[in-house]
């Protein structure tokens, strides 16, 4: 019997004051029809996201139709599917809702239920609550989700702060003009050198002492390696794999081979084979820390037989697994570009993010190409450069090579302080800064 162990949590609902909630950059509906779910890399802000939800909705509806329900709470420990018919009990016992208003449920890290999807399933198919629920990446994924809800879910995926939240949380605001912004220009880059420098993981940004980031990005390192990758994948060769997970995190922005994965973990002496490694990379994929990328090509055999680039969740963690990687400020501008537009994959499904290269031609490539459907919608290039003389030729070059071949006009290079159209060629090149593209402006 665990109605009293509900009550004692509806209870504490009751009573519950909403922490400071730093309000994110995501369109979640409010009426939706579906099972709305939460997901992403641990520590981006999911909690704290349905709980803004929450006091949302509480702006119009009494607290007695919004219902939240952390399932790490301690009462709520070794919970199975059934149990869960006590919560709707001891929530009518409680609670008086106004039954001519839509009634919430929010059910938070749900995973810790035995069964969870049963029940979940069956509320919903009654139609007496809309619900919304997280799941942590340590036992749960949105394909596995999707899959226990049987089409009655949308899923978000969460990131950790983009640049334009980090500004709010820094109390920092910026206009596009840069009239406007000559007095506050020097602290809006040190800012942007600390987000590229530490990341965006929320508790990061809000901590001010250096050393107080880098032990939280250390914990965080080591909570995804041992709860999201070597727990819930039973891992048994654990330091194969942290190292390989170092390795492909420090190859960020990097052509990545399995093959040359295996050739030098095998001259250090290591067992090892492609086969293990690629199942590494598919957990940390699955546990959104690392992202390969294909080349962009129309034939598969190429995309599988040319080497993914590789790019990492946050590039605080980057940073933590090579600090002299924070010297190369190039190479985190293209990482953090990366996971920007991993946010426009997510307001828009339809994108999808490659690169190019031109084998056989050296000094052709480019960084992303963003295709919808079968049409290149533009290409990206991404250079640490505050001045046209800083643009090396290489840049354009490929940008160029790439807009014939692919048959796309809109081509973007992103600088660290440099704006201008160009024409090169017969083509327009538009050359923005990183803070600007980060912006929107």
């Amino acid at each position: 019997m665990r109605k009293e162990d509900f009550k004692a949590v509806l209870t504490e609902w009751k009573e519950f004051v909403f922490p400071e909630i730093v309000e994110r950059a995501y369109e979640i509906p409010l009426r939706s029809s579906s099972i709305i779910s939460i997901t992403g890399v641990r520590r981006a802000g999911k909690t704290y996201l349905i709980l803004s939800l929450a006091k949302k909705l509480l702006q119009d509806l009494p607290r007695d139709n919004v219902i939240y329900i952390n399932f790490e709470h301690e009462l709520l420990r070794d919970l199975e599917a059934r149990d869960l018919r006590e919560l709707v009990e001891a929530y009518a016992e409680i609670f008086r809702p106004l039954e001519k208003k839509p009634k919430y449920l929010f059910l938070d890290e749900i995973q810790r239920v035995k069964n969870w999807e049963r029940w979940v399933r069956r509320i919903y198919d009654q139609r007496k609550f809309r619900i919304y629920l997280t799941g942590s990446t340590s036992k749960l994924s949105p394909r596995e989700i999707a899959t226990s809800l049987r089409g009655r879910t949308i899923n978000f995926t969460v990131y950790p702060f983009s640049f334009g939240e980090f500004l709010k949380v820094k109390n920092f605001e910026v206009g596009p003009g840069i009239k406007y912004l000559e007095e506050k220009k020097g602290r809006l880059f040190r800012l942007l050198k600390e987000y590229l420098e530490f990341g965006g993981f929320p508790e990061v940004v809000l901590k001010e002492s250096r050393m107080e980031k880098i032990k939280l990005l250390k914990s965080y390192f080591d909570t995804i390696l041992y709860r999201d990758l070597i727990e819930r994948f039973e891992i048994r060769e654990v330091r194969l794999l942290e190292e390989f997970i170092k390795y492909a995190i420090n190859c960020s922005t990097s052509y990545f081979s399995l093959t040359k994965a295996e050739s030098f973990f095998r001259a250090k002496g290591e067992k090892c084979s492609k086969k293990t490694f690629s199942d590494f990379l598919n957990y940390a994929r699955s546990s959104f820390l690392l992202f390969p990328v294909e080349i962009c090509s129309p034939r598969i055999k190429d995309r599988l037989q040319y080497p993914r680039k590789i790019y990492c969740i946050d590039t605080g963690l980057i940073n933590f697994v090579n600090p002299r990687f924070s010297q190369n400020f190039g190479r985190l501008m293209e990482n953090a570009c990366y996971i920007e537009l991993l946010r426009k994959v997510e307001r828009n499904p339809t994108l999808e993010i490659f690169y190019w290269k031109a084998y056989g031609e050296r000094k052709r490539e480019v960084d992303f190409v963003l295709k919808e459907g079968m049409e290149i919608k533009q290409l990206i290039q991404v250079t640490y450069a505050s001045s046209r003389e800083e643009i090396e030729r290489r840049e354009i070059d490929g940008l160029l090579k790439a807009s014939k071949e692919l048959k796309c006009k809109n081509l973007l290079l992103i600088s660290w302080d440099y704006e201008n159209m160009e024409r090169v060629n017969g083509k327009k090149i538009r050359i923005v800064p990183l803070w600007k593209w980060f912006l929107g402006f």
